[in-house]
């Protein structure tokens, strides 16, 4: 009953996360491989009034998943069910990971829009958090979702789409699997492209110097920040000096991969074969969304803030940029984003470090990424998210029991 990333997953009794840092015991772990399953699992816990979660791939920092009542484990729940070439849709079961899209739609002539630096997370999971890549032209996996298939808080199917439930799919596209659980998603893509990705490490003053320029010219920037000489290999990158950035700068290209000896640092591939990197489970991040348009400010600001006064900041800061789109607790709701990433080392004490990192990008304006560690309240969403009560409101009409909040969402969103 485990999964084989090779960190976390279920025993008979408990779950685990990737990172080691959320755990439970609930009263029920539920096999969960089709629609049918899922649908039952989720009647048996309204019935009994019981929390009902499931964790995905568990790729989240955060409780989310948490349950005391019942846990699917929908692993079984896989697999691509449809291609639209012209449509640009492809439509898939929730548990398919993002790694499972890569083959089939290539087959298709076809790609996903964007994606992040992990690929094993489960696609309903990656949009239901507003997981993302980086390029100012790109919006996360919610912003992609068109349609899906979703059992609700009294265990009925409902079938939900942009098009014939414009008023409410807002609230749909990034919902933390508090409407309900979806079974089957439907993903806007594109033409398959190749990319051509550069790695540069550069001195932050050649970064900041370069912002804007960076910004425009490349489909994906980003980078990584190097508060001390020691940063980098502690996400298993190259050694580079203190104030080093590692910079990622990815282009469509029409270069087949092998066509041209390229210089060290460079490559050419299929778009999918690009984006993944491979993670350590050892690092706890918390990260933020703020404003696009100050996104040069903003980077000043915390990079001096970890110099000067955060003698814990020893993790990369890892800094992105995200399309803005209309899912109404999506971090990046009508704002092109900066995207700020910063991590605690497991075992110490972060906390009071990632409360400092908090409580400035807050200042900033920033917006939790679902899937990283936050120190939201009602409150805080309330005035960072226009659309909140109507989130909740539409909430307590697809959960009345409110069976899919646990220990961690109810404060925020009961």
């Amino acid at each position: 009953m485990t999964w084989d990333e090779g960190h976390g997953g279920f025993t008979p009794t408990s779950w685990t996360n990737w990172v080691g840092n959320q755990r439970c015991e609930p009263a029920k772990i539920v096999e969960a491989g089709d629609e049918d399953a899922i649908v039952a699992a989720v009647r048996q816990a309204a019935d009994h009034s019981l929390a009902v979660r499931t964790p995905g791939t568990g790729h989240s920092f955060t409780p989310n998943a948490l349950s005391d009542g019942i846990l699917l484990n929908t692993r079984g729940h896989n697999g691509i069910v449809a291609i639209e070439p012209e449509a640009k849709r492809v439509i898939a079961k929730s548990h398919t990971t993002i790694g499972q899209f890569g083959e089939p739609l290539w087959a298709s002539g076809l790609s996903l829009k964007n994606q992040g630096d992990i690929d094993t997370q489960a696609i309903a999971g990656a949009i239901a958090t507003s997981t993302h890549g980086s390029g100012k032209d790109f919006q996360s996996f919610s912003g992609a979702l068109r349609a899906c298939r979703l059992v609700d808080g009294r265990g009925e199917v409902r079938t939900l789409s942009v098009e014939s439930n414009p008023e409410l799919f807002g609230a749909v596209q990034t919902s933390l699997g508090m409407l309900g659980i979806m079974t089957e998603v439907t993903v806007e893509v594109m033409d398959a492209y190749h990319l051509h990705e550069q790695i540069v490490f550069m001195p932050a003053g050649e970064v900041i110097e370069r912002w804007d320029d960076l910004i425009q010219t490349y489909r994906h920037f980003s980078f990584f920040w190097m508060p001390t000489d020691g940063s980098s290999v502690l996400y298993g990158f190259p050694e580079a000096e203190a104030d080093m950035c590692m910079v990622k700068l990815y282009q469509e290209t029409d270069e087949e991969p092998g066509a041209n000896e390229l210089p060290d640092g460079e490559r050419t591939d299929r778009a999918y074969r690009i984006y993944p990197h491979v993670f350590e489970p050892n690092f706890h991040e918390l990260e933020y969304f703020m404003p696009a348009e100050e996104s040069l400010d903003v980077f000043l600001a915390h990079r001096r803030l970890m110099l000067d006064s955060l003698p814990d900041s020893v993790f990369p800061m890892e800094v992105r940029f995200v399309a803005r789109d209309d899912a109404w607790i999506s971090p990046n709701y009508q704002r092109d984003s900066l995207v700020i990433s910063v991590s605690g080392k497991p075992g110490t004490d972060y906390w009071p470090y990632l409360r400092t990192c908090d409580q400035h990008l807050l200042e900033r304006g920033g917006r939790p990424h679902w899937g990283k560690l936050h120190f939201s309240t009602a409150e805080r969403l309330s005035e960072s998210f226009p659309r909140y009560e109507d989130f909740k409101r539409v909430r307590r009409e697809f959960d009345p029991k409110g069976i899919f909040l646990n220990d961690h969402l109810r404060p925020l969103f009961e």
